[in-house]
């Protein structure tokens, strides 16, 4: 799940730097047809501007993947416990419990799924009793 949403991640941002690239270019164009004589300077420098773009494009898509991967792992990491908590549960076993970490979201969540395990353990225990 955290590799899904570091991808999509970084798939977002490389629409985003798609789009942004499109416009730019179209702006370009425009501003070339206008000024054709500026357009041979542009292809000289460009040997100089083009290596430090796509330096700039790593750093930035490297921040991403990064920012991404701490705050999947504070999202993707707490469902991943309320998956594997919710398969022991199905199994018969309400004595488990989630257990998030400080900092997790889903905090709030944490503490009512973990009340209404203990209301089932309280409800299967009566229910033995009763028997």
């Amino acid at each position: 799940m955290q590799l899904k949403f570091v991808f999509l991640s970084l798939l977002l941002a490389l629409l985003c730097v798609a789009m942004c690239t499109y416009e730019f270019v179209s702006m370009i164009q425009a501003f070339f047809k206008a000024h054709p004589v500026l357009l041979q300077e542009l292809i000289e420098q460009s040997s100089v501007l083009i290596p430090i773009s796509i330096m700039k494009l790593a750093i930035f898509f490297a921040v991403i993947a990064i920012l991404a991967a701490i705050l999947s792992n504070r999202i993707a990491g707490p469902l991943y416990r309320f998956e594997s908590v919710c398969k022991e549960v199905a199994k018969g076993n309400y004595k488990v419990r989630v257990k998030l970490r400080d900092g997790d979201g889903l905090r709030g969540l944490e503490k009512e799924f973990n009340a209404m395990l203990d209301s089932l353990e309280r409800k299967e225990g009566e229910c033995k009793d009763e028997k």
